[in-house]
C-alpha cells in the first residue's frame, strides 16, 4: 500500500490548449504595445510643439533686446542731438517693432546721459494652448550710459624734419578736431588735454624746468637730458641733478643761428602745453607746431606719461603758481584709484626713433677759447703754442699774434654763445681740426655725445611703466617705417589701439580715439 505521499492523480489537459494560451498572450502584448508607442508618440509631438513655441519665444525676446540695446545706446549718446525717446523710437520702427515699445525714459546732466527702455510682444502659442497656456508674453529691458567724469590726456605728437610738408599740413585738422571732441563732450574741469610735441628733445618750457633740480645753461630752450635710469618708471625726481640739453646744432657743418638746426625745438609753439581745457590755446598751440630734427619717441612718451602721473602734483602746483596751468587743475593729476579718472596717452609717429644728441663737460657752460668780434662777426681761437702766433683765424685760415680785428674790439665767448652760432660739426672742423691737423670728427666726438641703440629698449621700458599705471595707450603709425610702426604697436595697450593711417586717414585715426575715450557702456 503506496503512502498517501506517493499518490499521484492523473491531469487530462485539452488538446491544443498550449497553443491557444500562447497565441492568447502575444495577442495582449500586442495591444499594449499599440498603446505605449501611441502615448510615446502623443509626449514626442506635444514636446515638439513645446519647443516650437520656446524657440519663437526666445527668438523675439532676443530681437527685442538686440534692438533696445542698440537703441539706447545711440540714444545715450552725449553728441548726439535728438531726443532719447526719438531716437529709440525709430530704431525699433525700423526694426518693424515699434508696436512693442512699452517705454523709453532718459535722464541728462552737465557730464552724462542716462537712457532706459523697455519692451513686450504678445504671441498666440501653437501647441502650449493644449496644457492651459493661451499666450507668451517676451519681454526685455535695457539701459545705457554715458557718463564724462574726470579725463587726463597726453597727446604726444611727432614734428621731426620728415613731418615737414603734407604730414604736418595733415596733423594739425586731425589733432584740432580730436582737441574739439573729447573738450566738446566734457563740463568745465573734468577733462585736461596737455600736448607733448617731440623731436630730438621736448621742450617743456621754462615754468616746467625750473620746478626740477637743472641749472639754466641758456634762455633759447627748456629740454632735460634724461638719462636711461628713468625709464622704467613714469616718475621723475625733482631733486636728482639733471642737464640742461644745450643750445646746438649736432648735424651739419655751418654757422649763423639763422640757418641752423637746433637739438632741442626752440620755437615757442613747440613748447609742451601742459593740463589745459582750453580749446583755444590748444588749437593754437597745434597751429603752430614746427616740423624739424631727429626722432626721439622715447623722450616724447616719457614727459607725456609723466603728466599722467599723481607724482607730477608738487609740477602741476608750481605751473599754477607760475599762471601756466589753471588753478582748476591744482590737485591734478588725480589719484586714479580714488576718482573716476580715465588717463589717455596718445602717441603719434611718422617715424621710429633715431639719434638724439648731448654737448659734454665742460662745454655746457663757461668761457670758451673763441674770441669774437661783435661788430664784425670775425673769430679768433687761442691755442696755447710755443711762440707768438697762439692766435688762429679762420677768415684767413693763419695763425697769428693777435686777435682778428684787434685785441681790443674782440670778446671772449661763453660755450652756450659758441653753439648758438656754430654748429658742433663746424666747430670742430674750422676751429679745431684745421688748425691743429687732426680728425675733426674726433673733435665732433670730443664735443658732443648722443644716444642712439638704446632708444628702442627705452621706449618699451616706459610704455610698459604707462600700462602697468593703468594709462590707457593709443598708437598711430603715420605713414611710418615698419620698426616705427612696430614699436607703437608693441607700445599700444592692444593690438586694437594700435592704427595705421596714412595721408587724411590720420583724422579718422584720432576721431576713433576720441570716441573710445568718452566709451558708452550697458547698464542693465
Amino acid at each position: 500500500m503506496k503512502s498517501v505521499f506517493e499518490l499521484r492523480l492523473p491531469i487530462t489537459k485539452p488538446k491544443g490548449w498550449t497553443c491557444n494560451r500562447l497565441r492568447g498572450f502575444m495577442r495582449q502584448e500586442d495591444g499594449a504595445l499599440l498603446i505605449f508607442g501611441i502615448v510615446l508618440f502623443v509626449l514626442m509631438a506635444m514636446l515638439g510643439g513645446l519647443s516650437v513655441d520656446l524657440m519663437r519665444y526666445e527668438q523675439r525676446r532676443t530681437e527685442l533686446q538686440h534692438t533696445l540695446d542698440r537703441s539706447v545706446l545711440a540714444a545715450a549718446a552725449i553728441s548726439q542731438r535728438l531726443e532719447p525717446n526719438a531716437v529709440v523710437t525709430d530704431y525699433f520702427d525700423k526694426a518693424g517693432l515699434s508696436e512693442y515699445l512699452e517705454n523709453v525714459s532718459s535722464d541728462t546732466g552737465l557730464n552724462y546721459r542716462s537712457v532706459t527702455a523697455s519692451a513686450k510682444s504678445t504671441l498666440k502659442p501653437f501647441f502650449m494652448h493644449l496644457i492651459g497656456v493661451d499666450s507668451l508674453t517676451p519681454a526685455a529691458a535695457s539701459g545705457a550710459e554715458q557718463r564724462i567724469s574726470n579725463i587726463e590726456v597726453s597727446l604726444v605728437l611727432d614734428i621731426s624734419g620728415s613731418m615737414r610738408g603734407s604730414r604736418i599740413d595733415n596733423l594739425r585738422p586731425a589733432a584740432r578736431e580730436f582737441v574739439t571732441a573729447v573738450l566738446a563732450s566734457s563740463s568745465p574741469g573734468r577733462v585736461s588735454i596737455s600736448v607733448v610735441p617731440y623731436n630730438a628733445q621736448v621742450n617743456i618750457g621754462r615754468p616746467m624746468m625750473n620746478s626740477f633740480n637743472v641749472d639754466a645753461q641758456h634762455n633759447h630752450s627748456s629740454c632735460i637730458e634724461l638719462p636711461d635710469s628713468v625709464f622704467g618708471s613714469i616718475d621723475l625726481s625733482t631733486t636728482t641733478k639733471f642737464q640742461h640739453n644745450a643750445h646746438f646744432d649736432p648735424y651739419y657743418t655751418r654757422s649763423g643761428a639763422s640757418s641752423l638746426l637746433y637739438n632741442c625745438p626752440p620755437q615757442s609753439g613747440n613748447e609742451v602745453v601742459t593740463l589745459s581745457q582750453s580749446t583755444t590755446d590748444l588749437h593754437n598751440s597745434i597751429n603752430s607746431l614746427y616740423a624739424d630734427g631727429n626722432t626721439s619717441i622715447d623722450v616724447g612718451v616719457k614727459w607725456g606719461a609723466l603728466l599722467l602721473n599723481q607724482n607730477a602734483n608738487s609740477v602741476i602746483s608750481d605751473m599754477v603758481t607760475a599762471g601756466e596751468v589753471a588753478a582748476t587743475f591744482s590737485n591734478r593729476p588725480l589719484d586714479a584709484d580714488a576718482t573716476q579718472t580715465l588717463k589717455v596717452l596718445v602717441v603719434m609717429t611718422d617715424g621710429e626713433n633715431t639719434t638724439e644728441y648731448k654737448i659734454n663737460d665742460p662745454y655746457n657752460s663757461g668761457l670758451s677759447n673763441i674770441w669774437r668780434n661783435d661788430d664784425t662777426g670775425r673769430v679768433s681761437v687761442y691755442f696755447n703754442r710755443y711762440g707768438d702766433n697762439d692766435w688762429w683765424w679762420p677768415r684767413t685760415k693763419k695763425w697769428n699774434s693777435y686777435r682778428d680785428g684787434g685785441n681790443d674790439d674782440a670778446r671772449q665767448l661763453e660755450w652756450p654763445e659758441v653753439w648758438e652760432e656754430y654748429s658742433v660739426r663746424y666747430v670742430a672742423q674750422y676751429f679745431y681740426a684745421t688748425p691743429l691737423d687732426q680728425n675733426a670728427t674726433s673733435w665732433r666726438n670730443t664735443f658732443m655725445n648722443w644716444v642712439s641703440s638704446s632708444k628702442n629698449n627705452r621706449l618699451q621700458q616706459i610704455c610698459s611703466a604707462a600700462k602697468t599705471a593703468g594709462i590707457v595707450v593709443y598708437g598711430i603709425g603715420f605713414e611710418a617705417p615698419t620698426n616705427g610702426r612696430n614699436q607703437l604697436r608693441a607700445c599700444a595697450s592692444t593690438e586694437s589701439h594700435y592704427f595705421d593711417a596714412s595721408g587724411l586717414e590720420i583724422s579718422s585715426a584720432f576721431r576713433a580715439i576720441a570716441n573710445n575715450i568718452s566709451q558708452l557702456r550697458l547698464t542693465q
